[in-house]
């Protein structure tokens, strides 16, 4: 995990990309698209190597936290914002990989149930532990740990208002 860790531009100021362009008056938006652009490269670098994309992971991601790892097509769009036709492709490609597998739901036939299938839950694991084993490399105290995940979890709660 450490190449993954250290592929990642750092440093030593924090804020050295704002200092770098002159940009004096950068505000929370503009950090928060940074640190957008950052984690994505980060979870590419760790999904690209198991030839899957980061959007595809996420789906399969919802469906690993899901009960009984299933879940229907619309939850998932929900949550994740997209869109039913290009959900309809991603399960298309997750089924086609043999990491997902579609049914009908049998309490309602008119709907679609997607259940990881045993391949699909090891890959979403295994890209999953390493998500955690990168955070780990953060050396984060367990107080700055729980302050940042406060912070964070703030941050969503004003974004989701």
């Amino acid at each position: 995990m450490d190449s993954t860790a250290s592929a990642l531009p750092r440093d030593d100021a924090g804020q050295g990309w704002a200092t770098q362009l002159d940009l004096p008056d950068v505000g929370m938006v503009a950090r928060i698209v940074r640190l957008n652009m950052l984690v994505n490269r980060l979870v590419d670098s760790i999904t690209g190597p198991e030839g899957i994309s980061t959007a595809d992971y996420l789906v399969l991601g919802v469906l690993r936290r899901s009960a009984g790892h299933r879940t229907s097509p619309s939850f998932i769009c929900e949550l994740l914002g997209r869109s039913t036709g290009g959900m309809t492709l991603t399960l298309d490609r997750l089924e086609a990989a043999g990491w997902v597998v579609r049914a009908q739901d049998p309490t309602d036939r008119r709907r679609v149930i997607v259940e990881l299938s045993p391949s699909g839950l090891e890959l979403s694991t295994r890209i999953n532990d390493a998500l955690h084993a990168w955070e780990t490399g953060l050396a984060l105290t367990p107080a700055g740990r729980a302050d940042m995940l406060a912070s964070v979890d703030e941050l969503l709660q004003l974004f989701e208002a």
